[in-house]
Order: structure tokens, then C-alpha cells, then sequence
């Protein structure tokens, strides 16, 4: 038995392998411990740890009375095989050096993903932002374009042709009273915060839903009274039915503590 390189981790072998872990692990630590504190009992069942057991002495001399007192000791049946371990244990080197512990190691890895996934997201949000500062960009080159007289229009809409004109406005004020038909709920006192987006995301769960709109008219009476910088916003939807059911379903609601919203029907 050599013991050359003393450590305050024993490495134990020949033991019973049909004694389940948990107790094969508290019958070591009795056996064990009368010799110093023990902080660590590595027990594998499985596998080429079968039969094999690493105890953790937080001293260097408990491990060391241990071996020369157990030795040879019979153990369910077994006579003790105990040699100092080649290698210190976990244990014993993140009591040595912290910064070497699984569990900060496995902390400082769950951060970093954590980080990672951040940094993904906002780059993701960049991304969409400037598709969108983008989009808004062609849609005014492409409105000045068509507000501009001359090149590029179509001659029956030019100034002058009072009998087109009047067939475009009379088109205009048709898809307006069309729109205006539609069954439409208000919103009020909503966070500052809220958005199209947000509003989208609550009443997307409604069958029929036309467009979400910001509303700038007085508040009914009906309603709340609004919080200080609070939002409103005109909610269509296909039919009367599929309205009520909305605004059933979500007067009063509360996108966050203090701002109960304010629905009915336009």
C-alpha cells in the first residue's frame, strides 16, 4: 500500500455492488467519519465505477487515520480495499481555489448564454427597426412622387378634368363610408408604452379582426377615467357579433396594474 502521495481524498474499492447508493453512501459516512469530517462521498453503481467509492476528508490527516484504521476492514461481507487517490477531488479544489467549482463554472456558462442570447435579440430588433425606417422611406419618396404634377400621372387625374376628379372623390368617400361601417370597439387608458403591436397581439385571439388604429377623440363617459399620458386606440373588426364577443372579453382588462382598459363599441 503506498502512500507516498498523501491526499485527503481515499480512494475505496472492492465494495458490494447490489446495496442500493443512497444507502450504500450513508453506511460509508458512518464508517468513515469517526475519523474526521468527511464532506464528500462519490458512490458510482454503474459503469466501471461499480464497486469503487472516493471519500472527501476536509483534512489531509482524517484521510490519512482513516486508511491506516480501516484498511482490510470487512464491509457487507468485503474486505476494504484504501489507497489515497491519484488526483484531488472536485471538492477539494474548489474549497482550495473557488473559481474551480462546477457550480460557479456551470453559473459563468449559463451567463454567458444568457448573454448571447441578449445580444442576438437586440441585434434582431436593429435589424427590423431599420427594415421599417426603410420601408417608411420608399412609402414618402413614393408620395411625394404622386403629389408632384406632371410626369408620371395618369392625365385624367390632372387638375383641370373637373368630370375625373369628381369620379375619384365620389370613389374616395364610397371606401370611406364602407370602412366607417365596419363594427368598431374603443380602447382607452392604455400604458403610454402600448402599441399597434401590443393591441395586435390581445385582439388577434378574436375571429374577424380588421385593423387596430390609434384614436384621438374624446374618451366616452362610459369609460374610465384615464391615467395621466395614457393611449387610445379604434379597433375593427367583420361583423357586429364577432365585436361584442372582443369587447365582452376584454373590458376592464389590465395590460398592467392600474391602467384598467376602457372598451365599447363606437
Amino acid at each position: 500500500m503506498a502512500l507516498a502521495k498523501p491526499s485527503p481524498t481515499l480512494y475505496v474499492s472492492n465494495l458490494e455492488t447490489k446495496t442500493k447508493k443512497p444507502e450504500l453512501k450513508a453506511s460509508l459516512y458512518s464508517l468513515f467519519t469517526p475519523y474526521g469530517q468527511v464532506i464528500d462521498i462519490v458512490a458510482k453503481k454503474h459503469g466501471g465505477g461499480r464497486g469503487q467509492a472516493f471519500i472527501v476528508f476536509a483534512e489531509q490527516a482524517s484521510a490519512t487515520a482513516a486508511l491506516r484504521g480501516l484498511s482490510g476492514e470487512i464491509f457487507y461481507d468485503k474486505e476494504l480495499s484504501i489507497s489515497y487517490a491519484k488526483s484531488p477531488s472536485n471538492t477539494t479544489l474548489s474549497r482550495q481555489d473557488p473559481s474551480l467549482s462546477r457550480e460557479k463554472a456551470a453559473m459563468e456558462a449559463a451567463k454567458l448564454v444568457v448573454s448571447n442570447a441578449q445580444g442576438e435579440y437586440e441585434q434582431l430588433e436593429k435589424e427590423r427597426e431599420a427594415d421599417e425606417a426603410a420601408l417608411r422611406g420608399e412609402k414618402r419618396d413614393l408620395d411625394t412622387e404622386e403629389n408632384e404634377g406632371g410626369e408620371g400621372r395618369d392625365p385624367k387625374r390632372q387638375k383641370g378634368n373637373g368630370e375625373e376628379e369628381e369620379e375619384e372623390e365620389m370613389e374616395l368617400d364610397e371606401e370611406d363610408d364602407e370602412q366607417d361601417n365596419h363594427p368598431s370597439l374603443i380602447c382607452t387608458n392604455l400604458p403610454p408604452e402600448c402599441n399597434s403591436d401590443i393591441m395586435s397581439a390581445l385582439f388577434s385571439q378574436y375571429t374577424g379582426l380588421i385593423s387596430i388604429t390609434s384614436y384621438n377623440s374624446p374618451v366616452p363617459k362610459s369609460h374610465p377615467t384615464p391615467n395621466k399620458g395614457s393611449k387610445s386606440f379604434l379597433v375593427k373588426f367583420d361583423t357586429a357579433a364577432n365585436s361584442k364577443k372582443a369587447e365582452e372579453e376584454t373590458k376592464g382588462y389590465l395590460m398592467q396594474p392600474g391602467w384598467e382598459m376602457g372598451v365599447s363599441s363606437k
